[in-house]
């Protein structure tokens, strides 16, 4: 597949291949494509040195990989986990066997860590918080990277629930991520996913050998840590370049991260606000969501101040059941598969294997996307995936399900958040990504009460009852 770049794309492309660039873009601009371009530029200078394109998403590795016309041995793509462990294996940092605490370990030693304290503290009362308010602020700990307490006390939470937590209390919370850290390492565990981004950068430091890359380049940068950006950023060769894509309306994983706290220092930033993918109809109703109550606003955020493509209005279905709203988006989805690339974007496994069965029962065998897919979403094909996994791909058309109260958000993650209010605004981020994920046709739908992270604005779609589209 050839990629072709359009207005200002060329010309941060070919930006100079020294110090640090941040791009930041609507959705739709093209930053992926642009992050492709300049990987493969720079891949191709003259005695330039090795390039690493990175990425959160697995899927998007693996979109990247497909849609890639170089062969360049110098050219690295990667997500940043496989980064972090293939730097401390070359170390000799990373344990043969696995030393990485998953999420459920991770929540069990946690959990472990406030009752032994709670015994030696019993009159304190931060330890009567729920275990999810322990997990979120040891993962905020780890994702800035506070080496002490006095770090972690100083330390700012803007738009977050557990901003409010006072200060003298942050001790309490501190000798938890203390104890967690024994408790682990006494199990012979090292790090957790969100923590090995603080000791490569750690390691980075103390490691004077040549450096692997010469450029480094992160796309969906929104979605990263600011120890994994500032690990990045310590592990460019001297005399190489560091590049930063993001878009913070996309910023799914809850880091809130500013590129300005994580060691980027870009003497100028370059905003794409053009909408090469998304046509009006759509961006207005990307607008739409990002007025709902539950939005929370930042000041990076780039508006689409243009649309190139067209399409028709977003459409929203409501049906009188599950099983009615299934064999509609299984029959629609099919017959727009057979001529144009499309996608169902759904929230959990759960809801895709739902899906799925439908789909076989008709005899389609849809391509089901995750990070060992090979390349895609350029082919007139039907996909499936969730939102997460969709991040950064696009689709002639897109098909959302099941936007009901009780499945969005997601009431897993509601009740284990610190607030209604962190969870909410965490969730209606993925409705923003999966509307912005097409190019052409978006089509919801929902049975019993539509959700509340739902645009009030019925402007911005067109309102179907199932009488009228079965």
């Amino acid at each position: 597949m050839v990629i072709t770049p359009r207005g200002k794309q060329e010309e941060v492309m070919a930006l100079p291949a020294k110090g640090h660039i941040v791009v930041l873009g609507t959705a739709g601009s093209g930053k992926t494509t642009i992050a492709l371009l300049r990987a493969h530029h720079l891949a191709n200078i003259p005695n330039g040195g090795k390039v690493l394109l990175v990425t959160f998403n697995g899927a998007l590795v693996e979109y990247m990989r497909g849609v890639s016309s170089s062969r360049s041995t110098k050219l690295v793509v990667e997500n940043y986990h496989k980064f972090a462990r293939g730097y401390l294996y070359s170390r000799g940092k990373m344990p043969s066997w696995n030393g990485i605490l998953g999420p459920e370990e991770k929540a069990y030693y946690i959990k472990q860590a406030v009752e032994l304290l709670k015994i030696n503290y019993p009159k304190e009362s931060t330890f009567n918080r729920p275990k999810e308010f322990f997990i979120e602020e040891i993962t905020f700990i780890e994702k800035f990277g506070f080496a002490n307490l006095v770090e972690y006390s100083e330390a700012e939470r803007i738009g977050r629930a557990s901003s409010n937590i006072k200060r003298e209390n942050r001790k309490w919370i501190f000798a938890v991520y203390e104890k967690y850290i024994e408790l682990r390492e006494a199990a012979g565990r090292k790090y957790d996913w969100d923590d090995m981004a603080f000791y490569v950068f750690n390691e980075l430091q103390d490691d004077v050998g040549e450096r692997r890359y010469t450029h480094i380049i992160v796309d969906e940068g929104q979605d990263f840590s600011p120890m994994m950006i500032k690990s990045l950023v310590e592990a460019v060769a001297d005399g190489g370049s560091f590049t930063f894509f993001g878009d913070v309306a996309q910023q799914i994983y809850g880091s809130r991260l500013s590129w300005r706290d994580s060691g980027v220092n870009a003497n100028k930033i370059w905003r794409f606000n053009v909408n090469y993918r998304n046509p009006a109809t759509i961006t207005t109703f990307a607008k739409a969501v990002t007025q709902n109550e539950y939005w929370r606003q930042d000041g990076d955020m780039v508006e689409a101040t243009a649309q190139i493509a067209e399409g028709p209005k977003p459409i929203l279905v409501k049906f009188s059941d599950k099983k009615r709203e299934v064999a509609w988006v299984v029959e629609r989805a099919i017959a727009t598969g057979k001529t144009a690339s499309t996608v169902i974007i759904c929230r959990n496994r759960t809801d895709i294997d739902t899906l799925l069965l439908a789909l076989k029962n008709k005899g389609c065998a849809a391509i089901e996307i995750n990070k060992d897919t090979p390349g895609f979403a350029h082919l007139k094909k039907l996909y499936i995936t969730t939102y997460h996994s969709a991040k950064g791909l696009e689709f002639d058309n897109v098909f959302i399900p099941y936007l009901t109260e009780e499945k969005f958000p997601d009431p897993d993650i509601v009740s284990g958040a610190v607030s209604n209010e962190d969870a909410y605004a965490d969730e209606i981020k993925l409705l923003y990504v999966a509307a912005t994920r097409s190019k052409y046709g978006l089509y919801m739908t929902y049975s019993g009460a539509l959700s509340p992270l739902f645009p009030e604005d019925s402007d911005s779609y067109d309102f179907h009852d199932e009488e009228e589209v079965i």
